[in-house]
């Protein structure tokens, strides 16, 4: 049995369903009601528990012999800090998952983790490495960059916001970089670090082929929306400031101080690191915008670049 945690997620939907699609017992771990909804239609267990709720996660992790840890969060809230989100919910999980003899606790980090207490978001993702690498539970560590897809925490945000505000916000005065990576490719990495423990006991950084800047991300999302919003740039502290408002305001925000970390630090690694860790070659943002994002093309070239963006995993390159 695989336990996936954050199954409600973006991430977490698409891998508990190619999980499910070749057969592989699954059980969904979430923790609200809405979280329940997004898996409905699949054929797996679900369990809605909290990472505070020791007695469920002993329940939900028995006889399980891997684990999938992908819940966390982007953005603070209330008493939800970072920490809490990603160091004490991974410690307990770390310790239902050796209590039940998992085997192998994988767990998605963030590319850029590190203690550096400029960013909160990255230093919290680093202290639950932390707890994942002293928890006496076999490990792989994967770091992937920001990722895009459906409804995902970069490109669904955006779009948004430039189809109903007349300007364009870019945070200036620093060179926001990343390279983002598909969620399907990431779920790909995944599904072959579960079935054949390809980097067991690694850290491996994951990215798209492209690096980007977030001026250039904004760029392509014009272009595919047929949209020529004038830019308006703003010190990355100003949109720091905005940011936290924001986040305290509006149920999904343009950015989230965590996505902006990542932007911050740097997301940036080898071009070709999945293809070294897993045997094939990412999307480029450049081509998975046709996927994710709507057009006016005629319906039957949509559906089958939607069968593209759903094609599951890749051959190995060789």
């Amino acid at each position: 049995m695989i336990v996936v945690t954050g199954a409600g997620g973006s991430v977490g939907v698409h891998l508990v369903k190619r999980l499910s699609a070749i057969g592989r017992p699954v059980m969904a771990l979430v923790r609200s009601r809405r979280d329940v909804a997004r898996l409905r239609g699949l054929a797996v267990p679900v369990c809605c528990a909290d990472t505070t709720d020791g007695g469920l996660l002993a329940e939900a992790f028995s006889g399980v012999e891997q684990v999938v840890h992908l819940a966390g969060t982007f953005r603070e809230s209330g008493r939800e800090t970072f920490d809490m989100a990603h160091k004490d919910g991974t410690r307990r999980l770390v310790a239902a998952a050796r209590r039940a003899g998992t085997r192998h606790f994988l767990y998605v980090s963030t590319l850029g983790a590190a203690p550096d207490r400029i960013y909160p978001f990255v230093r919290s993702k680093w202290l639950g490495e932390g707890e994942v690498r002293g928890g006496g539970v076999p490990f792989t560590i994967l770091r992937p960059s920001l990722l895009f897809g459906e409804s995902d925490r970069l490109l669904t945000p955006l779009t948004r916001l430039l189809k109903v505000s007349p300007y364009a916000f870019i945070p200036a005065r620093e060179r926001l970089r990343c390279q983002p990576l598909w969620i399907g490719d990431l779920v790909t990495c995944l599904m072959r670090a579960l079935d054949v423990g390809v980097g067991k006991g690694a850290v491996i950084p994951l990215a798209g082929p492209e690096q980007v800047t977030y001026e250039g991300v904004v760029d392509l999302v014009q272009r595919r929306l047929g949209t020529s919003r004038p830019k308006v740039r703003l010190p990355v502290s100003l949109a720091a400031s905005l940011t936290l408002v924001l986040e305290r305001v509006l149920h999904s925000p343009p950015l989230t101080s965590g996505i902006l970390d990542v932007w911050r630090l740097g997301a940036i690694t080898d071009r070709h690191s999945v293809r070294k860790a897993y045997g094939f070659t990412p999307m480029p943002l450049s081509e998975g915008l046709r996927y994710v994002l709507p057009s006016d093309e005629p319906p039957g070239r949509r559906k089958g670049r939607r069968e593209r963006a759903a094609t599951p995993d890749p051959a190995p390159e060789r």
